[in-house]
């Protein structure tokens, strides 16, 4: 007796303070949150294992519809073991949103387009810490849970798919985008689908929006593509001569009449890249010059990427001025910008 008044007390206690435990909960996942993206930063070795994660995701995702349909339909309430689903998706998604939010922010460039998803991103994986949000809200609405899931399915493909497609970023991005449609009506509307003929306008209607995301493309960083440096140089990069630290900055326009200019950049992936990249020379923001890289393999993960530029390629009568050099793939998303500065 003594036990179960005990036992009483502390769940009364429990729900007198039960938000406050919430909050105190979701701050520690949210510290969960930054300590994976720490330990977790750019290793290409961990990407393939998203596969099971989401995997693991889906299977939790739809025994949590199920017992929503079965609630509908008995008028019963299984509080405690959607409490329970809720608490193992909530870790799900926070282990998926904070390990991508890396490779995304490692291939956005802050003054393009592409920040805004990787923004988007950062968001979805803090709204995963907020209990109260995520219990209440985010997973009793089946449309925003749906939306939610779908979101966090297309960051995971397009991280996903170049390592196992050979085909360039701008091609698996939409492939990307046509499964996580795909998996969203798969996922809510299983009796719907397999009446006669609507899988037909499915894979169509998965074919439009995957052809919108390609049209969008600038928007979406080029993931798992890295830039782990970049150098403005007057030498002409090798293996042997990998560029070291930034390269200048300011360039006298003597230089820049007598030499070639090199950008060159070390480029990180977990494969080989099959994107076609190239750089935009431009010069107080006009284009110069686009030209296409050349690439050199280097160890491990490490590729070496660059392009030259001489002063009688710029059709300019004066090289002073402002310069910058964007490196653009083949489906023309930014990956880095460098700019630097010729003076008299």
């Amino acid at each position: 007796m003594v036990l179960f008044s005990w036992w009483q007390k502390f769940k009364e206690l429990l729900h007198a303070h039960e938000k406050v435990l919430w909050w105190i909960h979701s701050t520690w996942a949210f510290t969960f949150g930054i300590l994976v993206i720490i330990f977790f930063h750019g290793d290409f070795g961990q990407v393939k294992k998203l596969t099971m994660y989401l995997m693991a995701l889906l299977l939790l995702l739809i025994v949590f519809d199920r017992i929503g349909a079965y609630e509908v339909r008995s008028g019963k309430k299984k509080r405690g073991v959607k409490l329970i689903l809720n608490y193992f998706m909530k870790n799900m998604y926070q282990g998926l949103y904070f390990f991508m939010i890396p490779f995304y922010w490692e291939a956005s460039v802050l003054s393009s387009p592409s920040i805004i998803f990787t923004a988007v991103v950062g968001l979805m994986a803090i709204l995963s810490t907020q209990d109260l949000i995520f219990d209440n809200w985010l997973m009793e609405k089946k449309l925003l849970r749906a939306g939610y899931y779908s979101l966090c399915l297309f960051a995971s493909f397009n991280l996903l798919l170049p390592l196992f497609v050979p085909l360039p970023g701008q091609f698996t991005l939409p492939m990307a985008a046509f499964l996580a449609v795909l998996g969203f009506v798969v996922l809510h509307y299983p009796r719907w689908l397999l009446k006669k003929g609507h899988l037909r306008w499915v894979l169509l209607g998965s074919a439009f929006i995957a052809g919108g995301f390609y049209l969008v493309r600038a928007f979406i960083p080029p993931t798992p593509l890295k830039v782990s440096q970049t150098t403005i140089t007057a030498r002409a990069p090798s293996r042997e001569h990998p560029p070291r630290g930034d390269g200048v900055y300011r360039i006298h326009r003597k230089d820049m009449e007598d030499k070639r200019i090199y950008c060159v950049h070390v480029l990180e992936s977990p494969v080989n890249p099959r994107d076609r990249f190239e750089h935009v020379w431009l010069m107080n923001d006009k284009v110069i010059k686009r030209k296409a890289l050349r690439k050199l393999k280097l160890k491990g993960d490490k590729y070496l990427i660059w392009s030259s530029i001489e002063h009688t390629e710029s059709g300019c009568l004066s090289l002073r001025g402002d310069w910058e050099v964007d490196l653009r793939t083949g489906g023309g998303q930014i990956l880095k910008k460098r700019s630097f500065l010729v003076v008299e």
